[in-house]
């Protein structure tokens, strides 16, 4: 026995004797007023699992690596969960890979493509779109994540909120002209993706709670609605940004596909690590910066002209 209501110290490990009675220790701790400092020192992550943290196995801390890689050997590295460092080691595989296939070739054919240097303009041109690179597919796998529990399974999510993203950005990237003959235009769908994905963000959970258990055709109409306008204003900025690109120099749109490519490649492993870490709360906020980051990066219509 490790724990009861009233049990004494003594009572506890009897039986399986451990140096210390660790069991005992960690469910009083847990049951404590101390419990969140006994989580933060504790060697493993044993925080529970939450709607944005859904990942019930997941217990590692990098404090702890020096640790464990230091009983390697010694039967130590069983500790060490491999699913974690498979996803470490897959996101430095492809930034490998992006980068010997996507961004050498760039490199090495720019003055064919007819960009001898890259200029300050030219380099925040492509700041602008590995930004946007990495903030789109943020977007799209945090909300799918988040209609999970919405739409009762994860199948349903992925279809609904993939195909509704794809279609509403296609639709916003059609109509992205009008933006750009208004002076400053690219800058409002960038705002408009900030405000309602931080709308979203308040409002989503309380919203699930309302709706969770209303017929699914009721839960796919209002997650298509929700996620319509959104995706709307998330394919406007890269037809924006190549509008922008074309402007100041016709060679920089090969290095603002390649670019934008880069970024997508790592994107979703990058998503996966942040959302583990700290939340797919976190993932979209960070989003969310980037494509502030963005509108900072990208020129201005006077600049481009001078």
């Amino acid at each position: 026995v490790a724990y009861y209501p009233g049990i004494e110290a003594a009572e506890s490990n009897r039986y399986n004797i451990l140096p210390e009675p660790y069991y005992y220790q960690g469910a009083v701790a847990l049951l404590g007023p101390q419990r969140e400092t006994y989580k933060e020192h504790y060697k493993f992550d044993i925080r529970p699992a939450t709607d944005d943290q859904p990942y019930f196995f997941q217990f590692f801390k990098w404090t702890t690596l020096p640790e464990i890689l230091s009983l390697y050997g010694s039967g130590g590295i069983s500790l060490l969960e491999t699913g974690y460092i498979i996803l470490v080691a897959g996101f430095i595989q492809a930034l490998a890979a992006s980068a010997l296939f996507i961004g050498l070739p760039l490199w090495l054919c720019k003055a064919k493509l007819g960009l001898q240097t890259l200029t300050p303009l030219a380099w925040r041109m492509q700041g602008y779109f590995f930004c946007l690179g990495l903030a789109f597919l943020f977007i799209e796998i945090a909300f799918i994540q988040k209609f999970i529990l919405f739409l009762h399974h994860p199948l349903y999510s992925v279809t609904v909120v993939l195909c509704t993203f794809l279609i509403a950005a296609g639709f916003g990237s059609s109509k992205s002209q009008w933006f750009r003959q208004h002076h400053n235009g690219q800058y409002y769908p960038i705002a408009g993706i900030a405000v309602l994905a931080l709308l979203y963000l308040a409002v989503l959970k309380d919203l699930t709670a309302l709706l969770l258990h209303q017929p699914m055709v009721i839960n796919i109409l209002v997650s298509i609605l929700l996620t319509a306008p959104l995706g709307f204003f998330m394919g406007m900025p890269f037809p924006l940004g190549l509008n922008r690109a074309a402007a100041l120099n016709p060679a920089l749109l090969p290095w603002a596909w390649g670019i934008n490519g880069f970024a997508s490649v790592l994107s979703a492993i990058v998503a996966t690590l942040i959302a583990i870490q700290w939340g797919f709360n976190v993932l979209i906020l960070a989003a969310v910066g980037l494509y502030i980051l963005a509108a900072l990066y990208l020129p201005a219509s006077d600049e481009v002209r001078s």
